[in-house]
């Protein structure tokens, strides 16, 4: 039996007023809200470590220490209070992660190697109104986030203990697990639901991660830990720090293979896997092409989690993946300086119309649909300057990223005509397991043209048409393909950053089991409720109902 997706309770009335007078009329105007209220269940977050860095003028080895120490009670709550000003319409829906730094104390310089972290103790002289034993401090964090309007608070763990590399210093098995006993039942206790392991003297280590999922599972069931192969941000390029790249610009042959062999292994046991840190400009090639390599290879394993594609908010709302935020509001632009060339800084209404999408069709395991991508390969590319990627080695290179054009979890690849130059975008698009679709046009980037989305004319299979449609990007025109033909049903389409459906019907074109929205009807309903200054792509929602 499904759970409807749409319900009675999605019909609100709410008085009107008028004029200059406050009085309310004694009549009601029905409005159709077709997102449900309730908090959705993926387990999304917004990350601190991008804003940790907005005052930072070098992004480097050496910012890192900068922005380490930017992290505190102040900035987070207070001044410029991050989680009080920031994503006011989504924070229910997400985790606020406290990323490096939240458990050091501020007079500690962070130095490679970083044996500093891993103590989940949350810093005294950071958190100051916090204070008491390692629960009581990691509850009030929880509780402040929670006031703040938060899911909750989510922790950055290092992959290993506090002290592991000074001077070649390591615990033994038995003592790493009891060290992480102890922490899981911290948490566990204080209502923490969230760790995100990341770097540290065991991060290459599967049977190390695994020790802490097994533990975190039995000592804290409400607990998801997620892991990651730490990766440098261009697929198969060399870098400073890993030199194997071949320059193919594909992740399933980097490293023999080996990369996309780990991110598998860790799917069979961990809650959430994350495809790792990419850059601004090439994000879409880098990430989709990391993601559906891992759901592809996943299909032949017995992993059951979902993928984390971080800040690729709309392939992660069309393809079933959690989110991990990174961009906000409070970007520092400096002179010289272009870390954000997609002006991520200024697209913050495309977080709430990802996570509000979730509560409709929540992220999905890698192996609740297959996969399906086409053979044709679109590549990317992107000569970076002075000032914008933190990885030194691609200043005044060319990089180049590739991935396929089309991918689909349990659909048949959609239709897709290129613009008048014979440019496509990336197309994803997934049915899901509740019956929802989504489908999401993605950008493409060029030296020479920028970050821009091409106008393809899109025709997509809809499974299910009385579920929730998901429409998310630019497109030249979008056809859904019903299963039976519209008859008298009526089509209501919904920006997803707003409360209030309309009916477009008679906006559409209609021929027999054809839906077809122009793109101009995309963004003025996906944009509908657009913030001022705001330069989000559309994300609406489409519904046919009687």
């Amino acid at each position: 039996h499904r759970t409807p997706l749409f319900s009675q309770d999605s019909m609100v009335a709410r008085s009107v007023k008028t004029g200059g007078f406050s009085r309310l009329y004694q009549f009601k105007e029905m409005v159709m809200n077709l997102i449900p209220d309730t908090p959705g269940s993926t387990p999304s977050y917004w990350c601190t470590w991008g804003a940790q860095n907005y005052d930072v003028d070098e992004m480097n080895d050496s910012s890192w220490e900068n922005a380490v120490s930017n992290l505190s009670e102040l900035t987070v709550f207070e001044d410029p209070g991050w989680a009080t000003h920031f994503f006011r319409t989504a924070s229910r829906d997400l985790f606020i992660l406290f990323d490096v730094g939240w458990d050091v104390s501020k007079h500690v310089t962070i130095k490679r190697p970083t044996w500093q972290l891993g103590s989940l103790e949350l810093a005294e002289d950071r958190f100051p109104s916090l204070s008491g034993s390692p629960v009581e401090r990691l509850r009030g964090l929880n509780d402040l986030a929670k006031r703040a309007g938060w899911r909750g608070a989510a922790l950055w763990v290092a992959a290993q203990a506090v002290g592991e590399g000074k001077e070649g210093h390591r615990l033994d098995s038995n003592e790493l697990e009891a060290y992480w006993r102890e922490r899981a039942r911290w948490c566990h206790a204080a209502g923490i639901e969230y760790w995100k392991v990341d770097l540290g003297v065991h991060s290459a280590d599967a049977s190390y991660r695994r020790m802490v999922t097994r533990v975190a599972r039995e000592e804290a069931p409400r607990l998801l830990v997620e892991h990651a192969v730490n990766l440098e941000p261009f697929n198969d390029v060399p870098s400073t720090r890993d030199t194997s790249g071949q320059n193919q610009g594909r992740f399933h042959v980097w490293k023999g293979g080996r990369f996309l062999e780990q991110a598998v292994a860790l799917l069979t046991f961990c809650d959430v896997l994350r495809t790792y840190d990419v850059s601004n400009q090439l994000a879409n090639a880098s990430t989709l092409d990391r993601v559906v390599q891992i759901l592809l290879a996943a299909q032949k394993t017995e992993g059951a989690g979902l993928l984390n594609c971080e800040d690729t908010l709309y392939l992660g709302a069309a393809l079933g993946c959690a989110l991990g935020v990174m961009r906000h509001p409070r970007w520092r632009e400096v002179k010289g300086k272009d870390y954000d060339t997609s002006l991520s800084r200024k697209r913050i209404d495309e977080v709430t119309r990802a996570v509000r999408w979730q509560r409709l069709a929540p992220a999905f395991g890698v192996r609740e649909a297959e996969v399906a991508l086409d053979e044709d390969i679109l590549s990317d590319s992107w000569h970076f300057g002075e000032g914008e990627t933190w990885d030194r080695s691609a200043v005044g290179k060319e990089i180049v990223q590739g991935a396929p054009a089309r991918v689909t979890r349990g659909l048949p690849l959609p239709e897709v005509i290129p613009d008048a130059e014979g440019v496509r975008p990336y197309v994803v698009a997934s049915s899901h397991p509740n019956g929802a679709t989504a489908i999401a046009t993605l950008p493409r980037t060029s030296t020479e043209r920028g970050i821009y989305t091409p106008l393809a004319n899109i025709s997509v299979v809809v499974k299910e048409a009385t579920a929730p449609i998901g429409v998310f990007g630019h497109y030249q025109t979008l056809t859904l393909r019903l299963s039976e033909p519209l008859g008298e049903r009526r089509v209501w389409g919904q920006d997803l950053a707003s409360n209030e459906a309309q009916d477009i019907t008679g906006q559409v074109t209609v021929n027999g089991a054809t839906v077809t929205l122009s793109g101009t009807l995309i963004r003025e309903v996906g944009l509908a409720a657009a913030r001022s200054g705001d330069f989000s792509e559309p994300g609406l929602l489409v519904a046919i109902r009687p």
